[in-house]
């Protein structure tokens, strides 16, 4: 019997894919498309910036996405450190232990291991609670936040508080008495009336230092509790940032980026940036301002040379 001769179309195959490896294309099967490495995560809508306490990478709240995103400073690399949140993110830092805070929802939440935490406020907007536990007590539209070293959270409320959560877990108010107003500098800052302040931050000796936004100024609280304005005739004080040195950096919305000594002074412009929405600084002394209507953040060195760090996607 005759033996068939073997079927072509194999050895076309074959004599296909030698061509292909000899062009340098890879005849691959889908399976190897499947194994691309993954888009970065995007990042929508940035809010609220801290920055590492290594130096080494922004943190950016997205507002639109509920999340919070790890940036590389050298490598611009992405990756989501915690996600799920019940509103947009407004404030974020990081306590010595390097463990992230994040405001959201009338909330305060540290993040354990990619856990979510809260270790303030019930998630209902009000003003209850001082003296107690504050996983119990309301918060009156919380915002920025920062942790000190005795891992002390001090919280701003737009509704005319300044809180802090002691290192036990207890709440009280430090600054404002509910009223809106500009007044009280030189006395007790639980006397004090302010303007919806949006942030607040730690200095040395438990200073905080408070944008006091719809006064156009910042305030200083003293570790005795008296109050006193450090900067004023800015246009919206949203948010501001602690920087190498006794300076303090100012996130203006309706100019761009100031800074200050943080024992007075009149606020210098370092760039004229479009709405910005929050500002952080790394160790160099570079400010990182999201801007709210761009979508993107921006880079400002100390000479003030702008630069777009995270554009818009």
């Amino acid at each position: 019997m005759t033996a068939k001769p073997a079927p072509v179309h194999g050895r076309r195959v074959r004599k296909f894919a030698i061509v292909l490896l000899a062009l340098g294309v890879c005849a691959c099967s889908d399976s190897s498309a499947a194994r691309k490495k993954p888009a970065p995560p995007r990042i929508a809508e940035p809010g609220a910036l801290t920055v590492t306490t290594d130096g080494r990478a922004l943190v950016v709240g997205d507002r639109r996405l509920k999340r919070v995103v790890r940036v590389d400073l050298r490598t611009k690399a992405r990756r989501v450190l915690a996600s799920g949140f019940p509103e947009a993110i407004v404030g974020v830092g990081y306590d010595d232990m390097s463990r992230l805070y994040v405001s959201s929802g009338d909330r305060v939440y540290r993040i354990d291991g990619g856990r979510k935490v809260v270790v303030a406020g019930t998630g209902t907007r009000g003003h209850t609670g001082d003296g107690d536990a504050a996983t119990s007590a309301q918060l009156a539209g919380a915002g920025g936040i920062d942790v000190d070293h005795d891992e002390e959270i001090a919280i701003a409320e737009y509704d005319n508080w300044i809180r802090i959560v002691s290192s036990g877990g207890s709440i009280s108010s430090v600054a404002g008495n509910g009223g809106t107003g500009y007044a009280g500098d030189g006395g007790s800052a639980t006397a004090a009336l302010l303007g919806h302040p949006h942030d607040v931050i730690w200095r040395r000796d438990k200073i905080l230092i408070v944008a006091d936004s719809h006064n156009g100024v910042l305030r200083r609280i003293d570790g005795d509790g008296q109050i006193r304005t450090i900067a004023s005739g800015l246009s919206a004080p949203v948010d501001i940032a602690g920087g190498p040195g006794d300076v303090v950096y100012i996130a203006d919305a309706g100019r761009g980026v100031y800074r200050v000594p943080m024992d007075g002074g009149t606020p210098e412009l370092m760039a004229r940036v479009a709405s910005a929405f929050a500002v952080t600084v790394d160790y160099n002394g570079n400010a990182y301002v999201s801007q709210l209507d761009q979508r993107r953040v921006t880079k400002v060195t100390p000479q003030g040379r702008v630069t777009v760090f995270v554009p818009r996607s």
